[in-house]
């Protein structure tokens, strides 16, 4: 094995120094076991409480919107159509495109959560090989 493999071997694995000699073996329990990930009670339930106020929120809006609709075409007043415009059309946008955002923000806090996820198994991989190469250049 080369000295820059073996410099790279021990730098992954935390011993810096090239005349450090670090043995290491790999059991089926090392290599077998994966890190768990953390998910904590409060990422869960932010990222459900998200999903769940856009999901409603959308639909109130749309609601809204439609109401806001059927109201103004049903009455011959322009301060009415008006009033239903306001109350009905704008709130009902404002109402659709903050559950949109809401269920964006859900979507986005579920693909950081497998994000950590993959990077912990990497992280574990890595680890594995780090341990099975100094355990080879150990036997030689």
């Amino acid at each position: 094995m080369s000295t820059s493999k073996t410099w790279a071997a021990r730098a992954v694995a935390g011993t810096t120094r090239p005349g450090a000699a670090t043995k290491t073996t790999v059991t089926a329990a090392s290599v077998t076991a994966r890190p768990k990930t953390r998910t904590t009670e409060s990422e869960r339930l932010m990222q459900q409480g998200l999903g769940l106020a856009g999901s409603l929120l959308m639909p109130l809006g749309l609601i809204a919107i439609g109401l806001g609709w059927f109201g103004a075409a049903h009455t011959p007043y322009t301060f009415e159509q008006v009033a239903y415009l306001v109350s009905g059309g704008i709130g009902g946008l404002a109402l659709t495109t903050l559950g949109g955002f809401l269920f964006f923000g859900s979507w986005l806090a579920r693909i950081a959560h497998q994000q950590r996820q993959q990077t912990e198994l990497l992280a574990g991989e890595i680890a594995r090989l780090a341990d099975a190469i100094l355990t080879l250049e150990g036997g030689e």
